[in-house]
């Protein structure tokens, strides 16, 4: 929980001559009605947000060009300004003056609350946006909603429309030069209309049977722009200062440096206008209304009142606290965790977890049970905090984020003992230590983003590379020809040309018109191609198979097979699939190919090499 006394050295609001508390109380009795008028007309009395956001619009469409020290005054056929001569033309046009200097005249003189733009912005169309440097700021824009700014750049370049990130900018402010600003219903801006609840435009919302997008704009059925309606504009406007009061609420800082919100949050609203209750249930009282986007110290989730919302019925409820300390609980149907999934990487030697966010939040086990937390909340016997990079490898690592009492998503990972990681299989599989084995040696890779694809099938191609592998002979001069003939089917460029040369030429595979490089390899081919480098390779004729028990399917072996199958299985590289069955024309899958690869390298390549 954030104490009072930070609460009042940091959510303060900067405007000379006057506090916040008086400002809100000049708000309460200052909520006037405006007239509704063309917000790109130039001569309109008083300034609203609105009115600042589309002067930054038409003078980007207008192709307003960059002026050192230009205020808006014709230059040629087209207006002139500098950065700050863009808002200061808005105000100009309004006749109201004061609006003078550059950037950080303009906010320091100007503005009566501020934001780092790094924690989000709000949704208010004509908030003025900085770029700051030591003592002050070097650059200003206007925000006109749906994360985009309009701003005079500088000579050769001219208006810019773009978004946040793009430019850079790092402040947002609140204008308030006698500026009025939305509060409650619909608002005409660029032709367009504009839902306001709350000080802040509605998004991803249906209000008064229009859908608003995530731009803000009221659209029809078809997803075109819903005309103007004269008929529902709102008259209702209010102060900055009220805004500012509405800002301060929700948890912004009133400044635009960051380091003045050390608040360690794990969870956003979701959606508009949602009610921090005093108890799981929405019979409580209200404690505050939250804005989307309002972070959140969300704790472990309780059984409440369930929620209808999105079509589903939501029971659980996160209690919280904000950026001001306010505290109550919030159902889960509006709450948004932020707690990312670990990555887990490894160097052969040791193994290192990291996660957005501190790293004193990250938590592991090694006995393939989840990380969490028990009953009391307290952490389970098997889990264990990450402090620095763990000296265990040929394991499955399982870690995931706890924080404020919360889990994020599990990571599931297991570590070769050469660094390599696969998250799609565990340590305790009865073919991981084979599989790190045959990685290990360079006989077998995995096939990209973190997988192994244990149970997916081995190609007739795929097993001669496991082979050349397991030779160890650089098969970069093998190439079809001359006295390696080739195949129809087989490209001279195929990524495994090279590997099935040398098979060719080694005598594992006979020449013939065609090789099937993709069929799927089936059992019994394999125990034939590993014969043959056992006596053409290895030179190795004499295994005797006349005390071998048959498999109980050997009619089903092919008869070019036969004795292949059981020269495997006298060397104890095949065993069967269970009932003492061989299954011989069932294909094998990555996993098993990686054992066979293996026992194959350990029982007849290693004693006869």
């Amino acid at each position: 929980m954030l104490h009072s006394h930070y609460r009042s050295r940091h959510m303060r609001v900067t405007k000379k001559g006057a506090g916040l508390l008086g400002l809100i109380m000049a708000a309460l009795v200052l909520c006037v009605s405006l007239p509704v008028w063309s917000l790109g007309a130039r001569a309109a009395s008083t300034p609203t947000s609105l009115g600042l956001a589309m002067q930054g619009i038409t003078a980007y469409n207008e192709g307003w060009v960059y002026v050192y020290g230009g205020k808006g005054g014709m230059y040629g056929d087209v207006r002139g300004t500098d950065c700050a001569g863009l808002l200061y033309s808005y105000y100009s046009d309004c006749g109201v003056s004061g609006c003078a200097g550059g950037a950080t005249s303009q906010v320091r003189q100007n503005t009566v609350f501020s934001g780092p733009v790094s924690l989000g912005l709000p949704r208010i169309h004509g908030l003025a946006l900085t770029n700051s440097e030591p003592g002050g700021y070097s650059h200003i824009g206007i925000y006109i909603g749906n994360n985009e700014s309009c701003d005079n750049s500088m000579e050769g370049i001219n208006m810019v429309r773009a978004s946040v990130e793009e430019r850079h900018w790092d402040g947002w402010h609140v204008f308030d030069i006698g500026t009025m600003y939305p509060k409650d219903g619909w608002y005409e801006f660029d032709g367009k209309m504009v839902h306001y609840t709350s000080y802040e435009y509605d998004v991803d919302v249906e209000i008064d049977g229009y859908f608003i997008g995530s731009d803000g704009f009221a659209c029809l059925e078809d997803g075109s722009p819903a005309p103007v309606d004269s008929a529902v504009l709102s008259s209702e406007w209010v102060p900055a200062s009220e805004v500012a009061g509405y800002l301060e609420s929700q948890g912004w800082t009133g400044s635009d440096d960051p380091n003045d919100v050390p608040f360690d949050y794990n969870a956003t609203v979701s959606a508009s206008n949602v009610n921090l209750r005093l108890e799981p249930s929405t019979a409580s009282g209200v404690v505050g209304l939250l804005s989307k986007g309002t972070k959140l110290q969300a704790g472990t989730p309780v059984e409440g009142e369930a929620v209808k919302a999105h079509g589903q019925s939501y029971s659980m409820w996160y209690p919280v606290v904000t950026v001001t300390g306010l505290e109550g609980f919030v159902s889960e149907a509006y709450v948004e965790l932020h707690l990312s999934a670990p990555e887990i990487t490894s160097d052969g030697e040791t193994v290192t977890i990291t996660a957005a966010g501190s790293s004193d939040d990250i938590y592991y086990t090694l006995d393939y049970t989840e990380p969490g937390l028990d009953a009391e909340g307290s952490l389970t016997l098997s889990t264990t905090p990450y402090v620095s990079p763990v000296a265990q490898v040929s394991c499955t690592y399982k870690a995931a984020v706890i924080k404020n009492g919360l889990m994020g998503p599990v990571t599931t990972a297991t570590v070769m003992s050469n660094g390599t990681v696969f998250t799609d299989f565990t340590y305790k599989s009865w073919f991981a230590d084979k599989v790190d084995r045959a990685v290990e040696m360079g006989v077998f890779r995995g096939t990209g983003d973190n997988k192994f694809d244990p149970h997916g099938s081995i190609t007739r191609a795929q097993f001669v590379i496991v082979l050349a592998n397991l030779s160890g002979e650089d098969v970069s001069s093998y190439a079809f020809g001359g006295d390696i003939p080739g195949f129809s089917d087989v490209p001279n460029n195929a990524y495994y040309a090279k590997h099935l040369a040398w098979a060719v030429a080694s005598g594992i595979v006979s020449p013939g018109d065609k090789f099937n490089p993709n069929q799927k390899l089936p059992r019994e081919q394999m125990c034939s191609m590993m014969d043959r480098y056992l006596t053409n390779v290895l030179g190795v004729t004499d295994v005797d198979i006349s005390g071998v028990d048959k498999f109980s399917d050997d009619g089903l072996i092919s008869g070019y097979a036969k004795e292949a199958v059981y020269r495997m299985r006298a060397l104890g590289i095949v065993s069967g699939n269970g009932n003492n069955s061989f299954d011989p024309k069932g294909t094998s899958e990555r996993c098993a190919a990686s054992v066979v690869a293996v026992l194959f390298y350990d029982n007849a390549i290693v004693p006869n090499a």
